[in-house]
């Protein structure tokens, strides 16, 4: 036999051509990234050199320096980080709750009703934002943070979906036992269907938190008060201000990232489970 076998007749590991065609579809993705990254500690002359260079010599940290000097980067992310993390905890509590009531609990045009929320998710954001206005206009709501965070206590569309699909995939004995028992749908969903539903719950919070990280426009329309404004708002705001100052706005950019990225991290192996459970069962 061939030194390319083990003894029992398999091949030895080595780097097949999946692995080298994943790091070739990712390098297109990666690159911004680290130019991003790269630039953010760029000396200043080395930021506007040409032609370009990719990596600084040496590292520095005035970049980063500068933009804490000018812009209170604490408040900004103790306000975007106190608005994600309730606006991620509200859409998973809503949502599993909806989902729950869709996959396990009989009623007439229960179909048609999942079927019509399925559709909301082709309407872009944008369109109730003049109606949703007038709303949190007439009742108060505009320059606080109400308005960025209450719609989320209905839950999402996808994220109901989510959790809708997750719970039909269990198995039918878990809520049937629970039903001879004398447990009622909430005891159910809540110590049976909730407890076995964390990879979705995982997917779901990520992606909310991000979404409500990265939200630019709800913060511009609503927020007034510069002490109430979220990382995306600030940066926005910055960047108008130091225009012609682009290594920090670069800089800014390259903080604002960094919580998202930490998340995902942390959350990346509930992510492709909690996904993947969206087309198994109909």
């Amino acid at each position: 036999m061939t030194g390319t076998r083990t003894r029992a007749g398999s091949r030895r590991p080595g780097i097949s051509w999946q692995a080298l065609l994943a790091v070739a579809l990712a390098i297109p993705f990666a690159v911004p990234f680290i130019w991003l990254f790269a630039s953010a500690v760029k000396p200043f002359d080395q930021f506007y050199a040409a032609p370009p260079t990719l990596f600084p010599n040496p590292p520095s940290l005035a970049n980063l320096q500068g933009v804490l000097d000018l812009l209170d980067v604490p408040r900004l992310f103790a306000n975007s980080t106190v608005i994600a993390l309730i606006t991620a905890a509200a859409t998973v509590l809503a949502s599993s709750v909806v989902g729950f009531a869709f996959a396990t609990l009989p009623a007439r045009g229960a179909r048609l009703l999942f079927g019509i929320l399925i559709a909301t998710i082709l309407i872009p954001p944008t369109v109730a934002i003049v109606p949703q206005f007038i709303l949190f206009s007439r009742i108060g709501w505009v320059g606080t943070w109400l308005p960025l965070i209450v719609p989320s206590l209905f839950g999402n569309a996808f994220a109901i979906f989510l959790f809708r699909q997750w719970f039909r995939n269990l198995p039918e004995n878990l809520f049937e036992s629970a039903e001879l028992e004398g447990a009622n749908p909430f005891q159910t969903f809540r110590h049976i269907a909730l407890p076995q539903a964390r990879p979705v719950m995982a997917a779901v919070a990520v992606f909310a938190f991000v979404g409500s990280w990265n939200d630019f426009l709800g913060p511009l329309v609503y927020l007034r008060s510069p002490d109430t404004y979220t990382v995306s708002l600030g940066m926005a705001t910055f960047q108008g201000v130091h225009v012609n100052e682009v290594h920090l706005s670069v800089a800014m950019a390259c903080i604002a990232l960094i919580p998202p990225i930490v998340v995902f991290v942390i959350a990346q192996r509930f992510l492709v489970r909690g996904i993947a459970t969206g087309g198994v069962r109909g």
